[in-house]
């Protein structure tokens, strides 16, 4: 039974209300004119306008259409009326609150007898759906990785830009493509699009070589996942380049390898401490340097932290833990510094830096370095006893004798008892370096230092100041008399003998003495007093004590004042030579010259070098008036020589100091010659015979050394001292000068000129010459002539003169007169 147009209207309008859209009817008259004359109840469900409100603009179309539509849905209208088909609708319309709707749907086209065309249709709003596309068009094209989604059969289907970029293809040429050719061919495997056995599909990204359309590989990092699509199968595969990550991580790999070779090729281990919040100390890295100086592998030390604790002491573990718990507190970087003992036994000292860093979980870790310091602390320490200790005889040194004085100072100053300072000196002490040597020298003199601390009390204190010299400090003794007598002993004690090697020694020791309080409140005043005390010992003879008085204080200040004075008399150039004429015993010319030290000081006037050089060898001044010597005389024998005066050779005298330390000496003579341009034959140095024996090999090599620069030497006052012939036979020098202590009494001591002659003849044996000193009597010079000696200075033909008249003297030519007989 059919339904009634009612009926069938009502069912239209139940209809349209349930669709997700409205229907319209759409009228264009015979004229063109484009009209609604009908739209859906859903309309303002859609849209939140009502139909009256659907009006078009003069074109037709209706002005809810976006602009951008218009023109094209327009034309879509005018050919589906010419065609009567059914017209495709889609469009994006504005709503009442202004939002942008898509719409889409269908109109059939009808023809009506006058012309009149009619469309009725439905829209329905795919806003949510279209949108839904855009965010996934927008994500495929923005997205930095490639993505493709392939087939069942592995053939791409679509690509982003990303994918046309990576693999250097268009999308249109991907289409189709089997995924497989985009990749290199050890790649190209079947099973690839399978999940699990070799297949990249699920599990995570797999690395694999991509190929570009120029045949160029690049590392590719993919990820595979499946999806299911109306019965469908497809994969999406999300990849990228991974070149740039390849380089980083080989740089990496690279910086890992390298650091853990500095690691290993440090002298220490490199480390990482970690204090959990428990306060357990553990290792989770350790260089391979740990088991080189702790003697145990890196594995050991991170298993059981323990093994380094156990290498501890109990107060360096207490320490170590200290510092790490207070490093760890204050986030401060943790400096170490730990004596430990190694796997191998022996003790190491260790020192280590490093910076503490908070984890998350409360843990403290620390990276940092530890090295083997062993060998600085050594020679730390080995420092520290050098500067506090004696390396011969193991005694304190003066710096150690200072700082115990102090305490021992207070203590006797709280209970009024006395101390006494004792400066020794062993006597003749040179003579045994000049004969035996220092070897043996060294051995007598620690002998020396046993037998003097034996007889010391308990809380007495010996130090060695100086080569012979011994410092002593007295203590514990209430009463002055106790006090002596401890003196007396200990003086009494050091007269005695040593055995060093097999040989006995006969040693003596001189003793100075100062007392605290009576002769100085500190130990600078009291080492100076008994110093000045033992000088006058010295004076008196050997194995001679004395005690310290006033007088020797005044001497002293003398003595200090005179060296100030000395120090200002270099500084201002106060020193100035004399010349001494040597003569030839032949033909009685001058033929040489002896330069002697004076001093025209402007407050004490000219100074005797007797009471000038002595204090200048004590306080080291001598070095620098021997080098004001040296260059004075070489500039005026240059002057005299270039006045055309006979060129005959300059003698300057040299101490012993120099000698020791002859590298001063050395340079001193280069500078001259090469500053004044006088001819080395012109210049002679002269060193005392006791100077020469003291340390006769050191002698030797620098007068070698002297003669291989030209310059002659001479050993002067000669018989004063000590020589041994097996030891002068060795010395490279040119001529002996003969003391004028024994000239003098040539005439009328036996002795003496039994021994001015057997050096005469010695020095003939030896082909040296020999010069006489001290010659002021015709009677001295008939003896010398007669004997065969060969030169003579002294009064009888002139004292030393100044330079001027010195130059006057050669310009004049003169000569010695004597009759002239042979030589016996």
């Amino acid at each position: 039974m059919g339904l009634s147009p009612a009926e069938l209207a009502a069912r239209l309008d139940g209809l349209s209300a349930s669709l997700p859209g409205f229907s319209f009817q759409r009228r264009q008259a015979p004229d063109g004119t484009i009209s609604y004359p009908q739209f859906g109840e859903t309309l303002a469900a859609v849209l939140g306008i009502g139909a009256e409100a659907m009006s078009v603009n003069g074109k037709g179309c209706l002005n809810v259409i976006h602009w951008a539509d218009r023109d094209d849905h327009l034309a879509a209208i005018r050919h589906s009326a010419q065609v009567l088909g059914v017209n495709p609708e889609e469009f994006r319309a504005i709503s009442a609150a202004g939002q942008v709707r898509w719409l889409k749907g269908a109109a059939k086209a009808r023809r009506l007898d006058d012309g009149t065309v009619l469309w009725d249709g439905v829209l329905i709003d795919i806003t949510d759906g279209r949108r839904a596309e855009f965010r996934l068009d927008m994500l495929m094209e923005h997205a930095a990785d490639a993505i493709l989604v392939l087939d069942e059969n592995g053939q791409v289907d679509t690509v982003n830009a990303a994918g046309e970029r990576l693999f250097d293809w268009s999308g249109k040429e991907l289409a189709g493509r089997d995924f497989l050719t985009l990749l290199a061919e050890p790649d190209r495997r079947p099973e690839l699009l399978q999940v699990g056995d070799g297949g990249m599909v699920g599990g995570g990204p797999h690395e694999m070589i991509g190929l570009r359309r120029n045949g160029a590989t690049f590392p590719l990092e993919i990820s595979t996942v499946e999806v299911r699509l109306e019965g469908t199968r497809l994969f999406v595969c999300i990849g990228r380049d991974i070149t740039a990550r390849k380089a980083t991580e080989a740089a990496l790999r690279e910086t890992e390898q390298r650091l853990r070779a500095i690691a290993g090729n440090m002298p220490g281990m490199v480390f990482q401490r970690i204090l959990s919040k428990d306060g357990r100390v553990g290792y989770t890295y350790v260089s391979e340097g740990c088991r080189s100086f702790l003697g145990v592998e890196p594995e050991e030390l991170m298993v059981d932290p323990d093994v380094f604790m156990q290498m501890l002491t109990a107060d360096e573990r207490q320490k170590f833990v200290a510092g790490l718990t207070h490093s760890a507190k204050m986030m401060e970087p943790y400096d170490e510094e730990l004596a430990v003992l190694g796997g191998d036994g022996r003790r190491r000292w260790l020192r280590g830096q490093s910076r503490p860093t908070k984890r998350p979980d409360g843990s403290v870790v620390w990276d940092g370095v530890m090295i083997d310091v062993t060998d600085r602390k050594m020679a730390e320490q080995r420092l520290s006893f050098l500067a506090y200790y004696d390396p011969l005889t193991r005694l304190p040194n003066r710096a150690a004798f200072l700082d115990r004085f102090n305490s021992a100072r207070e203590l006797a100053a709280g209970r009024g008892s006395p101390l006494a300072v004792l400066s020794l000196g062993i006597d003749r002490f040179g003579i045994i370096n000049a004969t035996m040597g220092h070897t043996i020298g060294d051995q007598v003199l620690i002998a020396a230092a046993d037998l003097l601390q034996s007889g010391l009390g308990r809380d007495d204190i010996m130090a060695r100041a100086s080569g012979d010299r011994f410092l002593v400090l007295i203590t514990g003794h209430q009463a002055m008399r106790d006090l002596t007598e401890a003196i007396e002993h200990l003086h009494h004690l050091a007269q005695t003998s040593v055995s060093v090697q097999g040989d006995e020694f006969d040693i003596s020791v001189s003793i100075g003495v100062a007392l605290f309080p009576r002769d100085g409140d500190d130990a600078e005043e009291l080492i100076r007093n008994a110093e000045a005390a033992l000088q006058r010992a010295k004076g008196q003879g050997p194995a001679t004590l004395q005690f310290f008085t006033q007088e020797m204080s005044s001497r002293v200040a003398k003595t200090l004042s005179l060296q100030n004075k000395l120090r200002r008399a270099l500084d201002q150039g106060e020193f100035l030579p004399y010349f001494q004429p040597q003569v030839d015993l032949v033909t009685g010319a001058v033929v040489g010259m002896e330069a002697l030290v004076r001093w025209n000081s402007p407050e004490l006037g000219m100074v005797s070098p007797v009471e000038f050089i002595p204090v200048a060898e004590e306080c080291g001044l001598i070095d620098g008036i021997c080098e004001i010597m040296l260059d004075k005389c070489a500039r005026q024998n240059k002057a005299w020589q270039e006045m055309g005066l006979p060129p005959i050779p300059v003698a300057v005298n040299v101490s012993g100091r120099q000698f020791q330390y002859a590298k001063r000496l050395i340079h001193a003579l280069e500078s001259t010659l090469a500053d004044t341009g006088l001819d080395p034959r012109y210049l002679e140095v002269e060193l005392t015979e006791s100077s020469a024996m003291r340390d006769a090999d050191n002698a030797i090599a620098v007068v070698q050394t002297l003669k291989d620069m030209g310059i002659a030497c001479s050993i002067d006052d000669f018989g004063t001292g000590y020589s041994s012939l097996s030891v002068l036979k060795r010395f490279p020098i040119s001529k002996l000068k003969i003391d004028r202590s024994f000239v003098m009494d040539v005439i009328t001591d036996p002795n003496d000129a039994a021994i001015v002659d057997a050096i005469v003849a010695m020095a003939r044996a030896l082909k040296m010459k020999v010069v006489a000193e001290g010659v002021e009597h015709v009677q001295h010079l008939e003896f010398l002539r007669a004997l065969g000696c060969d030169q003579m200075q002294g009064y009888l033909f002139s004292r030393p003169l100044p330079a001027t008249e010195m130059g006057a003297l050669l310009e004049e030519g003169r000569r010695l007169k004597f009759e002239e007989r042979r030589r016996a």
